[in-house]
């Protein structure tokens, strides 16, 4: 089955000249927009609306990741530094008003408020775990509850476009894929002291290390032995190992034989990481 290429859907949206000259743009959502898109095609009610739905959720995800982006420190700049900050300002909302557009377009009413009131939701998440994340009050468990709730929100909504079985399990299946992204991405940040800050590891670190260890977090030969010695990176590659799973023993019902087959190549770039991490592992061993 052909693999879909959000990037290829949404260049006509986002393949502006003056954005990629003076700017960096986020990678796409694309675990879980191949997993949405997935889902759509293989549900009967809303396979011929699949790209339109995962096009415009892939557009206010990116203008959402893009406002991310958006550098937030106070002092002076350099006239490349604020022109890139500007368009990263006006890509991310011109990235977010054309899933409006779009849909508006089509009729889809319904879908329009979905989105708009996921965006709040995920707005809210966002400000709650800053907060606890100044205040210093956060967990690692806390910590990586969070980011998956905040990739995860945006795709909830869908589960109304499904039949059964797959609307009852949409909400634990998206959970899964977003926490396999999280921690993917927390694996690959942990690799060095200067990108590890407010990560998974370090919040780890944080509740598990004596207050004169906390001085070298920062220095990288002290921090790997930190990881070594808390097993942080063991944690993560067991527990990406165990989302796998839980993936793939959720698709092997005979109920989800469409979708395992639409599921294909999201299921094998997974393999993929998973096998790569399992090497590392058996390398430091």
């Amino acid at each position: 089955m052909k693999k879909y290429r959000v990037a290829d859907a949404a260049a006509p949206y986002v393949q502006y000249d003056m954005i990629h000259l003076h700017t960096e743009l986020p990678a796409y959502a694309e675990p879980r927009l191949q997993l949405l898109f997935g889902a759509l095609r293989s549900s009967k009610q809303s396979r011929e609306r699949s790209e339109l739905f995962n096009l415009v959720t892939a557009l206010v995800q990116l203008g959402m990741d893009t406002h991310d982006l958006i550098d937030t420190e106070t002092g002076q700049r350099t006239e490349k530094q604020m022109r890139s900050r500007q368009l990263k300002i006006l890509a991310g909302d011109y990235f977010s008003a054309r899933f409006y557009q779009l849909l508006a377009a089509a009729g889809e009413v319904e879908l329009i408020g979905l989105l708009s009131k996921a965006v709040a939701d995920v707005n809210r998440l966002k400000i709650t775990l800053y907060e606890k994340v100044q205040a210093a009050t956060l967990t690692a468990e806390e910590y990586l509850s969070s980011r998956i709730n905040l990739k995860s929100e945006m795709f909830l909504p869908f589960y109304r476009y499904f039949e059964e079985p797959l609307a009852e399990i949409w909400q634990e299946l998206l959970h899964y894929v977003s926490r396999f992204e999280v921690i993917y991405e927390e694996l690959k940040d942990s690799v060095t002291a200067g990108g590890f800050a407010r990560s998974f590891a370090y919040w780890s670190l944080l509740g598990a290390i004596s207050p004169a260890e906390e001085k070298s977090l920062l220095k990288q030969d002290n921090y790997e032995h930190l990881l070594e010695k808390h097993n942080i990176r063991r944690y993560l590659m067991d527990t990406l190992h165990t989302v796998y799973d839980a993936v793939h023993k959720l698709l092997e019902s005979e109920h989800f034989t469409e979708l395992k087959k639409e599921l294909h190549h999201l299921m094998e770039e997974m393999a993929l990481k998973v096998a790569k991490y399992s090497m590392k592992r058996v390398e430091a061993q």
